[in-house]
């Protein structure tokens, strides 16, 4: 079901700063949240987060509808991702810094 009231906001008309992850360094940084073949990710950051945005590539049932496919090949559009944050821990070493790590080539 799609939602005609949402308007995708580009991370970096916000502020952000886009960075790319393979799918090595993704899978190793986020145990939990490995990516399959159907997965695309688009990451983003600032000096207190990181947000993540994983569109979908494929549809496994083909009898969807059209509204769907639409959705599929607009995902910005309709709002129909999944958006993720890692945020920045003052107290300690955390996700954050280590991706940090990884952008800056440390």
């Amino acid at each position: 079901m799609s939602n005609n009231n949402y308007e995708y906001k580009n991370p970096i008309d916000q502020g952000y700063k886009q960075f790319h992850l393979t799918k090595s360094q993704h899978n190793k940084l986020f145990e939990h949240r490995q990516i399959k073949w159907h997965d695309k990710y688009e990451y983003y950051y600032n000096d207190k987060e990181i947000i993540m945005h994983n569109y979908n590539n494929w549809k496994s049932n083909i009898k969807e509808t059209i509204s769907d496919y639409k959705e599929l090949f607009n995902q910005k559009k309709y709002g129909s991702f999944v958006s993720d944050s890692v945020y920045k821990d003052k107290n300690k070493e955390c996700l954050y810094e280590e991706i940090m790590k990884v952008i800056k080539g440390e």
